[in-house]
């Protein structure tokens, strides 16, 4: 998390000053279009911000790299897409130019005409992506347009069945930006489709298909 002073804006990134250094954060379209509002310089009509910030430096490539999100649902799912083979974190921060819900949803849907429209992702890329993430982005693709996630507490330990739902009803509401009646009552349904579940990505990938439905 960086917080501070914006003092540059460019084309694809700020430079944000914290305690009296400037970080230079690279920003991925989405985050960009989030932060039109955003005023840089000197003085009081520069704007404070605070970024979700993931930290990239390898030996081949010591100079680390910044790149900042709005949002830890952001930055979660980049951090997804940087599992995929091919994808570095530059390629994926450069894709991330549509919404993390629409993106995810593709994904889920194995939409990979849709993935190859993104800035960076070509055929094979979008097969890698589809292939590698299509069991693993349900939970993004329910995500609210314009959701600020806040982070998830533990789950107290209950039964199974109830630490289930109340982990899965934090995320919808607190993260995904559901209501939250609503979010019990997807959590509901899908469990009355599919008795079965046990695990979290289960119980997303439930809500998703009903959802679709």
């Amino acid at each position: 998390m960086l917080s501070g002073v914006v003092r540059k804006k460019l084309e694809d990134r700020i430079v944000l000053e914290c305690g009296g250094v400037g970080y230079e954060v690279f920003l991925p379209p989405i985050t960009i279009a989030q932060l039109e509002h955003v005023t840089a310089g000197r003085g009081d009509k520069a704007s404070e911000l605070e970024l979700v910030v993931y930290y990239h430096a390898t030996r081949d490539q010591p100079r680390p790299a910044l790149i900042g999100f709005t949002s830890d649902l952001d930055k979660e799912f980049f951090e997804k897409l940087i599992t995929v083979k091919d994808v570095g974190p530059m390629v994926a921060a450069r894709a991330l130019a549509a919404p993390v819900a629409e993106v995810a949803a593709a994904i889920a849907r194995q939409d990979e005409k849709y993935l190859r429209a993104l800035p960076g992702i070509g055929p094979q890329k979008a097969k890698n992506i589809v292939a590698q993430l299509q069991a693993k982005v349900a939970k993004f693709a329910l995500a609210r347009p314009g959701v600020s996630a806040e982070p998830v507490a533990a789950t107290p330990a209950t039964g199974a069945a109830d630490g289930l739902r109340e982990l899965a009803w934090e995320v919808l509401v607190k993260q995904l930006g559901h209501r939250p009646s609503e979010a019990s009552q997807l959590i509901t349904d899908a469990l009355r489709r599919r008795p079965s579940i046990t695990t979290p990505e289960e119980l997303f990938d439930e809500i998703y298909r009903g959802q679709k439905a």
